[in-house]
């Protein structure tokens, strides 16, 4: 195949980093994509240059290219084609490349839920379920959760156990016991995400050893590798004090001695932690008492170098006094905890077995699935565990790394245990893999994702050379920022990510490089505002007006923004206000609404709260049961039939007692007369229509969206109800409860206070003010970014539970312990590992989010924060600091707020003056940093809105009139295409499909036995055809049948459906042998084709002809002899002669015939129908 450069190749200057990633071929790869590095476009452009390689072409259908997001994968596959499509215009007769593009739809670009499902549906028989399950939705999925959860505490507190006792007064506060099923569902949950859930229990309870002492437990390891940190931190500090005091030798006299005493013991603490003697640290903890300072020379009363020297020991010796809550037991107590709290825990897994039993069997009742039980189905086709507990792989897994030649993996860093070994299990021996991820972005960790999978094996993996593999790949270059953005970056990161603070040495390595080209800056690109909340008197919150005020100059100083094809003013659409959580997203909301400011942000869950929904809620609730009042109420004086308060006054005073719909059918205004009209007319619909058509009928009817769009926020209000639609759509889809069943799922959702979003009307294109949350933000881009709230407390609530689960799973669960006799509660040292565990992992989460909203910045980053005392906050953030370089990772684990991790940072800048002179540093040890820094103290903004400037009006443009006048004339020239499908499936291309001769053919379910009708019988028949084993059918039908019931595979009902008689002449007709005889046979074949609308539709208008239509089926049946194929489609239907047969289906076969002969890329010498019914075979000529 000739090799063809294309205009996008042409125009992109790969880097040689870029280059790499893109032809590697020989091995597995691992690709380090910084923010901004292009990593999409680097994986777009391989995935192309796999597929049009001269020497070993890959086909789209032998890549596997899986993507976080069903956006990333739509958008993956959209760039593609558009690449596929330009390479086909300079070599339009290339049928390689035509057929490239005709398979990608089908293609296994996607996100790993989507091909866990699809290889679930594909081997459904292998794993015991029926191929028709179903995904539960979210708000579903809740519902089962908490009925599990309630049955499993119902059968506990039954049993009544001494531990389960235990477990509830330990974990269970207030009225319910709702923190007790959502402890049990963390656990349920945590143990998903690894690839065996049940070993995974296990291995938590196995550290529960009593016989092992604390420095021989994970727990006891962590609490002294943080004692080391902490001893570390303070010898250091300590040292640094000795430096600063040789400046006054007088002083040093006096404080020295003390200060040489405290290293010392330092020291000692930690040589016995390194050694592991646990012994020896307690008891170094619980004896330690400092010396006392001797009393300075009078001449240092007022000496700031004193004060920092105290300050500075106080804090080391604060620090040192903590650490007796982490040794906080000796070795016996230790054992004895241990014992104590086995019982307790196995208790607690056991009722996590219990829960996940009950959960599974709501599930397989309603035969639906979340998502972490198919990625467990998935995997379970994959690999297996032999005799010895060894992983081994699976025949399909085999086959399936034949068929894959390339696995590609976009975030692999936000991976699991369960996801990481299903693609290990996928690929060839795991040297097919191209692995693209940054850690630095890694910031799912409430969605267990498990950045340490792709540190370790980034750690493992050599630099590329472009010999050895794996190996490894950085792209560091940033096309997306300005160089005074990135290096904004860099300087904070590059202080504060170490390998002790976030498992990340943010060196040259890491740091980004400026590649994005952009004209010379004449405003700040990199700016810290602390607003002093203390002196600023408004009605909205200081940081919120000053944000509103920043905007305002932004937009008035028309900052020049750069785009595709220049430069132009800013616009408020350019302006991204980011934070770390949403609580308080509605303050910036009405400050900026009042400031006259556009802005929008898209609200969490008041789906429930709008007044449009709670009236077509309303509705339903009284077409399913008009004896309400309260939503009768609601839908008679809401705009759709507008009775006013003065009406139902004179209703109710016809006939004050009863219910309210009994006095309106009563009553004998008119409009009472047409409301009960229009409601019976509802009611005797909902009996026999779909409640998605119910809806349909009712939005007609009553023109209510139309309504609706008259009223404040009109757009997003009839997005609400077309979003009512699509969940009834949804739950149709999943049940067939009816009316009354969807009015009780809505109705158990709002109760629930489970969350369903709002709508949104407004474009990604409008010109506001976007606010958003960081974790939004991920994967988008804006010329100026405002990270506010950064004086926010960060969250810390999840470390003080009772129980603690460790997120890198070495320590397992931590949990407090009870004496029953007295109910006193204690920490115990699993506990507080557990603590410590989640704390460090936490806060290099919140280094990472940090680390993604600041790179989100394209030409400007403005960082705010607030405070009630900023000279204080200052003080106590760099009392420690001596210096420029690393911040030490204790302080940065210790952090309570951005601001607190940004200042220590920031300090050293010869830019932050302002910040040195509120921690009173001095004016050397200064760095003289790459980029210019803004940095403020907001002490006062405007207390007025902001007033837009009347434009004058003006004469109209004639020449745009003219263009307005042609482009609303405009009339469509493919309108006529509308009256046709778009895609269709075979079997509605039967010929006379549309005539009335088969109409009413078929009995109405009331007239058949068994509540079976013949339909259903039939599909029954094709159902044994399509999964009995052929063999065992010939021998016996009777015993297949049997088998296959046994199996789960078929019903009872279906299988007293089925007529064993028919089946039998089956096996032993002529086409059976010949079946049973040929090279191959393929059952239930898939396809989806493009026919011709012409040879569809005998209407056609000629210049349409070339149109095609996408045609969907399944082949019953198609087997090979010799060299050619022959088609066979099962019949059921209760005809008189083959002629029948030949007339009905005759179209329906052609298109099989069609899809054969492409699929198998052979010819079709016959197409054939089996008649069950007349036990014929009858040939079509086609």
């Amino acid at each position: 195949m000739k090799r063809v450069m294309t205009l996008a190749e042409k125009k992109i200057k790969w880097t040689a980093a870029q280059e790499n990633a893109i032809d590697s071929r020989n091995g597995s790869v691992l690709v380090s994509a910084a923010a901004g590095s292009g990593k999409t476009a680097v994986l777009v452009e391989r995935v192309i240059r796999r597929i049009c390689d001269e020497k070993n072409p890959c086909p789209v259908d032998s890549l596997l290219v899986v993507t976080f997001t069903k956006a990333a994968a739509a958008e993956m596959k959209e760039r593609i084609n558009a690449r596929l499509t330009e390479l086909l215009q300079s070599d339009p007769g290339n049928r390689y490349l035509a057929r490239q593009r005709m398979m990608l739809p089908a293609s296994d670009i996607c996100t790993i839920d989507s091909f866990c499902l699809k290889l679930v549906r594909a081997n459904y028989d292998s794993l015991g379920i029926t191929p028709d399950f179903r995904t539960l939705d979210d708000n579903e999925k809740k519902l089962l959760v908490k009925e599990a959860a309630d049955k499993t505490l119902e059968e506990l507190y039954e049993e009544g156990s001494k531990e389960f006792k235990s477990l509830t007064e330990l974990l269970i506060s207030g009225r319910t016991d709702d923190k007790l099923s959502e402890i049990i569902y963390k656990l349920y949950e945590n143990a998903c995400a690894y690839a065996f859930p049940k070993k995974w229990l296990n291995s938590v309870v196995r550290l529960y050893n009593p016989s092992l002492l604390p420095q021989q437990t994970p727990w006891g390891q962590k609490i002294l590798r943080d004692v080391i940190e902490q001893v570390r931190y303070c010898g250091e500090t300590l040292s640094k004090c000795a430096v600063m005091l040789r400046e006054e030798p007088e002083l040093e006299v006096c404080y020295l001695p003390a200060i040489y005493s405290d290293s010392m013991h330092y020291k000692a603490t930690y040589n016995a932690a390194c050694c592991g003697d646990w012994k020896r640290v307690k008891s170094l903890i619980d004896g330690f008492k400092p010396e006392r300072l001797k009393s300075a020379p009078k001449n240092f009363a007022d000496s700031p170098l004193k004060e920092r020297v105290k300050s500075l020991r106080d804090d080391c010796k604060k620090a040192y006094a903590s650490l007796g809550k982490e040794v906080c037991v000796t070795q016996e107590e230790f054992c004895e905890d241990t014992a104590e709290l086995r019982h307790v825990i196995i208790k607690l897994f056991s009722a996590v077995m219990l829960f996940s039993k009950h959960y599974s069997e709501l599930k397989e009742k309603q035969n639906a699935y979340d998502f972490s039980d198919i990625s467990h189905m998935a995997l379970a086709l994959l690999v297996s565990r032999n005799d010895d507990d060894n992983i081994v792989r699976t025949d399909l897994a085999k086959e399936l790394s034949h068929k894959y030649t390339e696995i590609l993996i976009d975030e692999y860093q936000d991976t699991n245990k369960a996801q990481d070994m299903l693609f290990r299990a996928l690929s060839d021996n795991e040297e097919n893999l191209f692995i693209v991820g940054d850690v630095k972005q890694s910031i799912y960790g409430f969605r267990l994702a498990m950045p340490e999978i792709f540190l370790q094996k980034r750690k493992r993996l050599p630099d590329f050379d472009g010999k050895n593999y794996p190996a490894r790949i950085n792209l560091d270059e940033n096309f997306r920022s300005r160089k005074e953005v990135t290096e904004y970056i860099n300087y904070v990161f590059g202080r504060v990510m170490s390998e002790d603070s976030c498992g990340i040495n943010y060196d040259n390595n890491e740091s980004l490089k400026a590649g994005a080209d952009y004209e010379k800056a004449d405003f700040p690109c990199a700016e810290l505002h602390i607003v002093d909340k203390s002196a600023i008197c408004c009605e909205e919150l200081p940081e919120t007006c000053h944000i509103a005020d920043v905007i305002k100059k932004l937009i008035d100083e028309k900052m020049p923004v750069k785009t595709k094809t220049g430069y132009r003013p800013i616009m408020y659409k350019d302006i991204c206000i980011l934070m770390r959580a949403m609580g308080g997203a509605d303050d910036y909301f009405d400050t900026l609404t009042k400031k006259n400011i556009p802005v929008y942000y898209q609200k969490r869950g008041g789906f429930f709260q709008n007044t449009e929904i709670n009236v077509m809620l309303s509705f339903l609730e009284i077409i399913d049961n008009p004896l309400q009042d309260v939503p009768l109420l609601s839908v008679l004086m809401s705009p759709l039939y507008g009775f006013t308060a003065d009406d139902l006054a004179i209703i109710r005073s016809q006939k004050r007692n009863g219910y309210l719909f009994n006095a309106v059918s009563e009553s004998g205004l008119e409009k009472c007369r047409d409301f009960i009209k229009s409601l019976t007319e509802y009611r005797e619909m909902s009996t026999t229509c779909s409640v998605s058509d119910l809806l349909r009928s009712i939005y007609e009817r009553t023109a209510y969206p139309s309504i609706v769009l008259s009223m404040t926020d009109g757009d997003t209000r009839r997005l609400n109800l077309l979003l009512l639609l699509q969940y009834a759509e949804n739950y149709e889809s999943n049940s067939d409860l009816g009316l009354s069943g969807f009015v009780r799922y809505l109705a158990r959702t709002r109760d629930g206070n489970s969350s369903i979003d709002s709508s949104t009307g407004i474009s990604e294109y409008a010109d506001v003010v976007r606010i958003m949350s960081i974790h939004a933000s991920k994967g988008l881009e804006f010329p100026v970014v405002i990270i506010a709230g950064c004086g926010n407390k960060i969250n810390t609530m999840s470390q003080y539970d009772a129980l603690l689960v460790d997120p890198a799973a070495s320590l397992g669960a931590g949990i407090k312990r009870i004496i029953n006799e007295t109910g006193r509660v204690f920490e115990t040292l699993q506990h507080y590992a557990c603590r410590l565990a989640i704390r460090d992992s936490e806060r290099a989460e919140e280094l990472r989010i940090l680390y993604v909203a600041m790179t989100r910045a394209r030409e400007r980053l403005i960082i705010v924060g607030s405070s009630d005392n900023p000279e204080r906050l200052v003080g106590r953030c760099s009392a420690s600091l001596y210096g420029d370089g690393k911040i030490p990772s204790a302080l940065i684990k210790k952090a309570t707020s951005y601001l607190d991790i940004l200042i220590p940072s920031l300090m050293w800048h010869n830019d932050a003056k302002l910040l040195r002179s509120f921690a009173a540093k001095p004016e050397y040890g200064i760095c003289k940093a790459d980029f210019p820094l803004n940095v403020e103290c907001v002490t006062s903004v405007s207390s007025e809105e902001y007033l837009t400037d009347d434009k004058a009006s003006a004469a109209p443009d004639e020449n745009m009139l003219e263009e307005i006048k042609k482009r609303t004339s405009y009339a469509y020239g493919y309108s006529r295409l509308s009256d046709y499908a778009a895609k269709m499936s075979a079997s509605s291309v039967e010929i006379g499909s549309r005539s009335l001769d088969w109409y009413f053919t078929a009995k109405p379910d009331f007239l058949c036995k068994n509540d079976m009708t013949p339909a259903m019988r039939g599909t029954a028949a094709h159902r044994f055809l399509e999964i009995c084993d052929l063999n065992l059918g010939e021998q016996s039908v009777e015993n297949e049948i049997e088998r296959l019931v046994s199996l789960g595979k078929l019903t009872e009902n279906e299988a007293s459906a089925i007529d064993e008689k028919m089946l039998e002449g089956f096996f032993k007709s002529e086409i059976f042998k010949r079946i049973k005889n040929s090279d191959k046979v393929y059952r239930e074949q898939k396809f989806t084709i493009a026919v011709p609308l012409c040879e569809l539709n005998d209407d056609v208008p000629k210049k349409f002809s070339s149109e095609k239509t996408v045609v969907q089926g399944v082949i019953d049946c198609a087997f090979c002899e010799n060299g050619k194929t022959v088609v066979v489609d099962y019949k059921t239907d209760n005809v008189k002669d083959e002629e029948e047969l030949k007339r009905r289906y005759s179209g329906q076969l052609s298109i099989y015939k069609r899809a054969a002969e492409e699929i198998f890329s052979q010819p079709v010498k016959e197409t054939l129908i089996f008649s069950l019914r007349l036990n014929k075979t009858v040939t079509l000529d086609i």
